[in-house]
């Protein structure tokens, strides 16, 4: 534990907590998967209301805008599995992505932009959507965040141990 950080933002297995921001983060990048299951929901598995329908429309024009926009999620979903892994055991791979979480964040910012721009560049649609420039500007905030956050760099480097590792062992005098 550091004296940077206060006790209640440690996890019972003395880590960095995720800050409240990198949950906002997640759930921005993840926004496809959540704006679909609402539509399975209110829309009660596929017969889409009017408004569950126009919401989902104007967030994806068309299937193409939703495919590249759950390719964009793969990072973060990556990202979650290995929240949802990070304790002590954890195998190597949640550890390299835990530790490289941050990159993969800023590419899933990358694929964001990409998910906005392609459509337009493709002639899909003939300009971007009001929707569209609040998420670039979203995602540039995201991304100057990941820059400059200090404290999920931190959280980020932080893994549990396992309590059988050299690093835990007390000395004996």
């Amino acid at each position: 534990m550091s004296e940077v950080y206060s006790f209640k933002d440690y996890d019972k297995y003395l880590c960095l907590k995720p800050p409240a921001e990198f949950w906002l983060v997640l759930v921005f990048y993840l926004r496809p998967l959540v704006l679909k299951i609402s539509t399975f929901q209110m829309g009660r598995g596929g017969s889409k209301t009017d408004a569950v329908s126009g919401l989902f429309d104007i967030a994806y024009p068309d299937n193409f805008s939703f495919f590249l926009g759950v390719m964009a999620i793969l990072p973060a979903v990556l990202i979650v599995i290995a929240l949802a892994k990070r304790k002590p055991g954890a195998t190597d791979f949640v550890k390299k992505i835990w530790r490289n979480s941050v990159k993969l964040l800023m590419l899933a910012a990358v694929l964001n932009i990409v998910v906005i721009l392609l459509p337009l560049v493709l002639g899909k649609i003939n300009s971007i959507h009001l929707l569209g420039w609040v998420q670039l500007a979203v995602t540039a905030l995201i991304m100057g965040y990941l820059l400059k956050s200090q404290r999920l760099r931190d959280t980020f480097a932080d893994f549990p141990v396992e309590s059988g590792d050299e690093k835990t062992k007390v000395k004996k005098t």
